[in-house]
């Protein structure tokens, strides 16, 4: 029904379309955007900011630095309450707007900071993937088996008893995760709710795609039929990224093919010949490169992340990263940076990080062709794109002539900025030179500079009113205020439909000093713009039923469709509305 480098080397460039941003199609780079410490190091934050404000504050910065896609962390409320980081979910339903685990904003924020995130992500051209947790969950009462989660006027969605968890398993489907009640994905009441529950958190937040926790424990054919839910099944493109820890790529290849190929996997084989590359001191065999997932349009490629980032389990890769991250944005896949990788300690942004990035969006595209590849030195070229050298020797310059797609007599630019240009001869070789333990990247040159505009994207949210929800239904009086952030000038369209079609309500929206701006009045359905936003923004909307005397209620869905300001305009002021008319047949709008 409802359906710093920046200044001082080249300019960043971001492809993305105006519609959806897919960054996985216009050559973009995913940022893990959070770490696993947080808020405990906090170079980035101020004045106890929550993390989804201080994302909504550096937006702009991530766009210019080059991001188009940036993995969130899990949204919902956790066992841990305002300690968890979000992979112990007690209740699915609730993203920072309930009063349970003691409480109300999760670890990472409100609901409300939460959406206004994701707009502003938007409005500047980036892609939101929710980190979400369809495996376990966490938190129960008795015998830790029974959850019984929060509602506006009563128990919430999503209630779950012993019978809906796996007991005693041994295998990687209906085993214990660190101890976590693993739900049983094939009991068809624990499907349907979990199919229920994307449905819902797609339409309320407006995400554009999924990072599925521990799908190696689950069934392929029900993370399929999960993600059907929010890519056929609602009429619209979603990308999602399975943690599937596996170094097998054959391994990797039958979840995607039992995925039906809906999501892509991170490329835990690449990862672990880079982690030997950085850590290997030189004495690495180069060749050992070609070992990765095969189906490079279904690979996320990555350095690091939560589990492996300083975690003491031999894991982490910190030893020469500049070298396994300018492959990875060199090689085919969609390459992901860690938070912590883009940053020095003291929280300054990683010049040459950047520098990656921007080569990855002007020239890794087309087709990956392996140009020389020995013990110490491997070449690798996105044909007619990009040449990009290896260096693996600590101790020695590498230099050899190798076959280009160029054609002859090109200059190619060492975009890189460390060796200087070459020429291709006359019949389109190249002799290049890479430093010691270092890289070269080579293209035409005449990109330098190059800065395309990023479009805007609108946000679209829905919010569901019932009792067993975070907003209580519909009466005979103004509902609490539904809060957004939206753009100057650009229109505002507010949708709600009743779930009993036989009562009349009143929908107004108001400005940040509670104006009123709009208002409607009918059945059913109730539709209305804003077409000219007077500023950058707190907005609100309010719904209430016609008062008749009988206490009517009603179930409700208010959508918002919007485009969000690029910039945070800071969080909510604390004003009353105070142009809230009767709800009587006899109120009319501004």
């Amino acid at each position: 029904m409802r359906q710093a480098l920046v200044s001082s080397v080249v300019a960043l460039l971001l492809l993305v379309s105006g519609a959806s941003a897919r960054a996985q199609d216009v050559n973009g780079v995913m940022l893990q955007a959070w770490y696993w410490d947080q808020p405990d190091r906090t170079p980035w934050s101020r004045n106890n900011e929550q993390w989804w404000e201080t994302l909504s504050r550096m937006m702009p910065q991530l766009r210019e630095w080059g991001f188009t896609g940036l993995w969130i962390p899990p949204p919902c409320k956790g066992a841990g309450g305002g300690f968890s980081s979000g992979y112990d979910m007690y209740d699915p339903y609730d993203l920072g707007s309930k009063d349970q685990k003691g409480t109300i904003p999760t670890k990472w924020g409100t609901k409300e900071n939460l959406l206004k995130m994701v707009s502003i992500a938007h409005a500047n051209g980036l892609d939101v993937y929710a980190d979400i947790v369809p495996n376990h969950r966490a938190g129960g009462d008795g015998n830790k088996y029974t959850f019984t989660p929060r509602g506006s006027e009563g128990p919430g969605r999503f209630p779950m008893a012993w019978w809906d968890f796996h007991h005693g398993g041994q295998g990687d489907w209906d085993g214990e995760l660190a101890g976590l009640a693993d739900m049983a994905q094939g009991v068809p009441y624990v499907r349907d709710n979990l199919f229920r529950w994307i449905r819902w958190f797609d339409k309320q937040t407006g995400v554009d795609g999924y990072r599925i926790d521990a799908v190696k424990h689950m069934p392929p054919g029900f993370t399929e039929g999960l993600l059907y839910q929010v890519q056929e099944g609602m009429g619209q493109s979603r990308f999602a990224v399975g943690e599937f820890y596996d170094g097998n790529p054959n391994t990797l290849s039958w979840w995607v093919n039992g995925v039906n190929r809906r999501s892509s996997v991170f490329d835990f084989t690449l990862f672990f010949e880079l982690l030997s590359m950085a850590h290997g001191n030189g004495y690495f065999d180069m060749r050992r490169l070609r070992n990765r997932f095969p189906d490079t349009e279904r690979s996320v490629t990555f350095c690091n992340n939560h589990d492996t980032h300083r975690r003491a389990n031999g894991l982490h890769l910190f030893m020469r990263s500049n070298l396994a991250h300018a492959f990875i944005m060199a090689a085919p896949g969609y390459p992901k940076v860690y938070w912590l990788d883009l940053f020095e300690d003291d929280g300054s942004v990683r010049e040459w990080m950047l520098n990656l990035v921007w080569i990855h969006h002007m020239f890794a595209r087309g087709q990956g062709i392996e140009r020389w590849a020995d013990q110490d030195l491997y070449v690798l070229e996105r044909e007619g794109n990009l040449l990009a050298g290896f260096n693996d020797s600590n101790s020695s310059w590498r230099t050899e002539w190798v076959r280009t797609s160029f054609g002859p007599n090109v200059k190619l630019h060492d975009y890189a900025l460390g060796v200087g240009d070459v020429w291709t001869n006359e019949h389109g070789w190249a002799r290049i030179s890479v430093p010691p333990g270092g890289y070269v990247m080579y293209a035409r040159d005449g990109s330098q500079g190059r800065r395309p505009a990023t479009p805007s994207r609108r946000t679209r949210q829905e919010f569901e009113a019932a009792a067993d929800m975070d907003t209580r239904p519909a009466g005979e009086w103004w509902s609490d205020p539904f809060r957004f952030v939206s753009a100057r000038n650009k229109p505002i369209w507010v949708t709600v439909w009743l779930k009993d079609r036989n009562v009349d309500a009143h929908v107004a929206i108001f400005d940040k000093d509670g104006k009123r701006l709009n208002h409607a009045r009918g059945r059913g359905q109730i539709y209305f713009p804003v077409t000219n936003p007077g500023y950058d923004g707190w907005y609100q909307v309010r719904v209430g039923l016609e008062q008749t005397g009988q206490n009517k209620r009603s179930d409700y869905w208010l959508q918002l469709d919007y485009e969000g300001p690029r910039s945070d305009p800071g969080r909510a002021p604390n004003t009353q509305t105070w142009e809230l008319l009767p709800l009587v047949r006899t109120s009319t709008g501004p």
